[in-house]
């Protein structure tokens, strides 16, 4: 069954995370992803992150868990013979994701404007720390750096620890989440209207999206927000984390009819006309002995017994899992999220990483080939854009592929 973006062709410049994760959303629905990368070095991340073995192959599991089905070729930029090979791609090409600094491909000669000359229905997607206008466009960040500006990590931490990261990207991600997203939107919108676009997006716009309850209750309830720890933004204290016997569950009550299906399912049914649990603003004014009460229950049996318990009652709960622990998490079993594949050359057996976070009844994404190695592709791909086998060896030796 034909994926959804079968048929197009996608000029990947991106390197590290937001840019390739993009790309390699389209990628698992059908896109032909060229990668494009810098003889020598490559994309930063392929060394990031890993083992001896790995840095060798220029194959960090990092760098393998988003490039998947992409071909990869390099070029050398600012070589003067890189000009016709780019021409070439771009004729051919849908859609173009680079995330340089603002105005780093503008100096190269293949700026949006450059590239519509060749190609006037392309797309051309623009990814940035701070956008390609403003008085921080043309300045670097990596995820860490957006956390902080976005206020990501002023509502992180509690009052004692001060702010804190997120423990993983979720900036990068959500970056290239919103990248793919615009992207499928353009070539919709191309469909009907036969236009291209260049598509302007931020890091820190995306991350002040994920922040859209918080910023909308600050503009227009005045709220400041305050760091929880691992407390609901409801201040109710039967929203929260706890530790079991064995682990920790977070469980979120904040209904009173919530309220009265979890007394049950801890065995205590008489806390159900204790006042303290009686409404959701009792337990907002109780928060600290409605925690304890509910945490000293929680310590007598092992998270597997109070998923069972809580989980037949219909109470919102989940086990805090380690990734190791989510691995064998069956749920899993039934959603194909994880994505295994043959490995790249150099590497023995399979691999896996996380694919697409949907299902579609049809065309489902999928991916069918590993990251690839530094240029694995780039005779390939020069030879469908009309180069010969002495052409692409001259290049090889000019130093421009």
């Amino acid at each position: 069954m034909a994926r959804a973006f079968e048929g197009i062709r996608v000029i990947d410049f991106s390197q590290v995370l937001a840019g390739p994760f993009a790309a390699g959303q389209l990628a698992l629905l059908g896109a032909d992803v060229i990668k494009i990368e810098q003889p020598g070095q490559g994309d930063q991340m392929r060394t990031m992150m890993a083992n001896e073995a790995q840095a060798a192959l220029k194959l960090s599991p990092a760098f393998l868990g988003v490039n998947s089905n992409k071909r990869a070729i390099t070029i050398d930029l600012k070589h003067p013979k890189a000009k016709d090979i780019l021409h070439r791609l771009f004729q051919d090409a849908d859609v173009v994701i680079q995330n340089f600094k603002a105005g780093v491909l503008d100096r190269l000669g293949y700026s949006y404007d450059a590239v519509r000359a060749i190609k006037p229905d392309i797309i051309y997607c623009s990814i940035s720390g701070y956008g390609q206008q403003g008085p921080m466009a043309g300045k670097g960040a990596y995820d860490g750096a957006i956390q902080a500006a976005s206020g990501m990590m002023s509502l992180t931490g509690t009052k004692d620890t001060g702010p804190l990261r997120v423990g993983y990207m979720p900036v990068d991600i959500s970056t290239g989440i919103t990248a793919a997203y615009a992207i499928a939107s353009a070539l919709f919108r191309r469909s009907t209207t036969g236009e291209g676009q260049h598509l302007d997006v931020s890091m820190l716009d995306a991350a002040m999206t994920m922040l859209n309850p918080v910023i909308s209750n600050y503009l227009i309830g005045g709220i400041v927000p305050e760091r929880l720890g691992n407390a609901s933004p409801t201040h109710q204290g039967s929203a929260d984390t706890w530790a079991t016997k064995d682990g920790f569950v977070q469980m979120t009550v904040i209904t009173d009819s919530m309220t009265v299906k979890m007394c049950r399912a801890l065995g205590r049914p008489d806390l159900i006309d204790d006042p303290r649990f009686s409404s959701d603003q009792a337990r907002v004014d109780h928060s600290d002995a409605v925690y304890a009460e509910i945490g000293a229950i929680f310590a007598t049996e092992p998270t597997a017994v109070w998923m069972e318990r809580l989980g037949e009652a219909g109470v919102p709960v989940a086990p805090v899992h380690s990734v190791p622990e989510l691995m064998n998490f069956s749920q899993l079993d039934h959603r194909g999220v994880l994505m295994t594949m043959p490995a790249p050359p150099g590497m023995q057996g399979e691999i896996t990483v996380p694919g697409a976070g949907f299902h579609a009844s049809n065309g489902n994404p999928s991916g069918d080939t590993a990251a690839p190695l530094l240029g694995q592709h780039t005779d390939e791909v020069l030879g469908e854009l009309g180069y010969d086998a002495g052409t692409i060896a001259s290049l090889r030796q000019d130093g421009a592929i």
